[in-house]
């Protein structure tokens, strides 16, 4: 019998080790499912793009892959979460992390370093994500408060109360609420909110006998009319009566009208340029059919302030649908996944993100 030289029993040697090495995954005989702790570290890690956040997966989380759905193969969880923060980031190098470095099952979709990496170059790869119930979960044991998430800095409230008040006019007996709030002895109500308030009842009734009750020398930040006139406009669009136009202001009195002629526009082009003449052409209408809301102030706290006069209360996160809160959630991580150095607010947000998460326990 030959036996084989030194030389070539180091060089198969070295082989297997190659082979081993490059093929070795950890845990090999450990296998268990991916867990919901599992796939929300997975989707923290992809959405911060934070590869280190990977590390909270154990190595025994594994799955099978249908053939016929998905092309058959196996991989580990915290591979799948390597792989997807560097398909979102577009960086290989940290495909290196992923294991096996090598897959040589044949029948397997290759998930391993180097299909990583091939991932990578073409943009594609699978995304993390989590239900809406664990979403919020998650947040709320990080101690986190939809509420009060604006104090972050970085995302702005998740009820607006512009938002809120300009469903009042859909609220049913919000009238007769506008019109206690007007009439009561409520010091608080300057004339400014009074007006708005009007506007908010002849909105919501259709009344035209509201805008009387604004004082013809008020103005409206927003448009170049007098807020009475946009009350009457407002209001004939919302009902398409161009009657209604004929209560606004004369045309040659609006400034549009009075620039026009002091740039030499004869008196009747000029004033078809005024609000009131094409307030006028609501009888010729054509197409989709306009609503005005109710006119609100800019100032939040301002905007609160007419909200608590008619007795509605700001509604808290808790009342909006789950998915709303998930969503608004997500748009936090949005805010937090790529920040410029000279953005001390959002950075310092994203590194208490990311730092309560990595206390959370790993999986086992």
């Amino acid at each position: 019998m030959r036996i084989p030289k030194p030389g070539l029993l180091v060089a198969a040697g070295a082989c297997i080790a190659s082979v081993l090495f490059l093929t070795w995954a950890p845990y090999l005989r450990s296998h268990r499912p991916p867990t919901e702790s599992d796939r929300v570290f997975s989707y923290f890690a992809e959405n911060l793009g934070e590869a280190s956040l990977c590390e909270k997966i154990s190595w025994a989380a594994f799955q099978h892959y249908s053939t016929l759905f998905a092309g058959g193969g196996a991989s580990f969880a915290r591979s799948n979460c390597y792989e997807s923060v560097a398909v979102k980031s577009k960086d290989p190098a940290l495909c290196w992390r992923v294991r096996p470095l090598v897959d040589v099952n044949p029948m397997s979709d290759g998930y391993s370093a180097l299909s990583c990496r091939r991932r990578v170059r073409q943009g594609s790869g699978s995304s993390a994500s989590i239900a809406p119930e664990t979403l919020i979960r998650t947040f709320e044991s990080l101690g986190y408060d939809a509420d009060e998430l604006q104090n972050e800095g970085v995302i702005g409230p998740v009820i607006r109360p512009l938002d809120v008040y300009r469903r009042l006019a859909a609220e049913l007996g919000i009238v007769a609420r506008v019109e206690q709030a007007l009439s009561g002895p409520d010091a608080a109500l300057s004339a400014a909110d009074k007006n708005y308030l009007v506007h908010l009842g002849a909105v919501s009734s259709g009344d035209p006998r509201w805008c009387e009750r604004i004082p013809a020398s008020a103005a409206v930040a927003t448009e170049r009319i007098p807020y009475r006139d946009w009350c009457y406009l407002t209001l004939a669009y919302n009902t398409m009566d161009a009657r209604l136009c004929e209560r606004m202001s004369p045309a040659a009195s609006e400034a549009v009208v009075i620039a026009a002629k002091a740039h030499g526009v004869r008196p009747e082009i000029a004033e078809q340029l005024s609000a009131r003449a094409q307030c006028g052409r609501i009888a010729h209408w054509l197409g989709p059919r306009p609503h005005y809301g109710p006119e609100a102030p800019q100032d939040p706290a301002q905007i609160e302030r007419l909200i608590a006069a008619t007795g509605m209360v700001m509604p808290k996160a808790r009342d909006l649908p789950r998915y709303e809160i998930a969503g608004y959630y997500e748009r936090f991580l949005d805010a937090l996944r790529e920040v410029r150095p000279d953005d001390s607010k959002r950075a310092a947000a994203r590194a208490k993100l990311i730092a309560r998460i990595t206390a959370l326990p790993d999986t086992k």
